[in-house]
């Protein structure tokens, strides 16, 4: 069951072009990935910083993408760079590829190995498949929780702070894109990545 949420919903982020539909498919995945890496039996400060990190994917992030959208009135058009077939064929592939990985000798053993394939795949397509810099904070997002994700099936055995370290990498990315976005809306209200172009000195 929560396998196959995390697939449609990564398959939504990828597909859909409406910033309030990716939000909730990005919590339903986000949810999926953390229900599933949940540090079971850790020390009370790798709970503490699993809980903090799930906060700020799960709530802070959100907030300020729908806080920047209604304070500067940015359109939450997500802008695809390819149309709807091409993005449904690109999901499909991402898929198939994602299964014929798990057929190799190196993962066939591993339980979920196909869905932390698909699911970094598709979070690296949301950011290429888009050029509004909003779904890219959003793919920033669903790539922590992947990297979550991969630690928990990979290396159960390793301490969970080391993939929640992974994962605060890419946390930062986000912080950081979400401060590009602030500063990008005076000159663009699209939030357009192309308008990067011209801040090049």
């Amino acid at each position: 069951m929560v396998i196959g949420l995390i697939l449609l919903s990564a398959a939504m982020l990828a597909i859909d072009s409406r910033l309030r539909s990716a939000l909730v498919a990005y919590a339903v995945f986000t949810t999926g990935t953390l229900w599933l890496a949940f540090p079971h039996g850790e020390k009370l400060s790798a709970l503490a910083f699993f809980f903090v990190l799930a906060v700020v994917k799960l709530a802070i992030g959100p907030f300020a993408l729908v806080m920047l959208v209604k304070r500067f009135k940015v359109p939450e058009d997500l802008a695809p760079s390819v149309s709807l077939p091409w993005r449904l064929l690109l999901v499909v592939a991402t898929l198939l590829a994602a299964r014929e990985i798990t057929r190799m000798t190196a993962f066939n053993d591993i339980a979920s190995a196909g869905v932390v394939f698909y699911a970094i795949f598709t979070s690296m397509m949301i950011v290429v498949l888009h050029r509004n810099l909003l779904a890219h904070v959003i793919g920033l997002l669903m790539l922590g929780s992947a990297i979550t994700l991969s630690g928990a099936v990979f290396a159960p055995g390793l301490p969970s702070a080391i993939e929640i370290a992974d994962t605060f990498d890419a946390v930062v990315a986000t912080v950081v894109a979400l401060a590009i976005a602030r500063a990008l809306v005076g000159l663009d209200p699209r939030l357009d990545i192309r308008s990067l172009r011209e801040l090049r000195g």
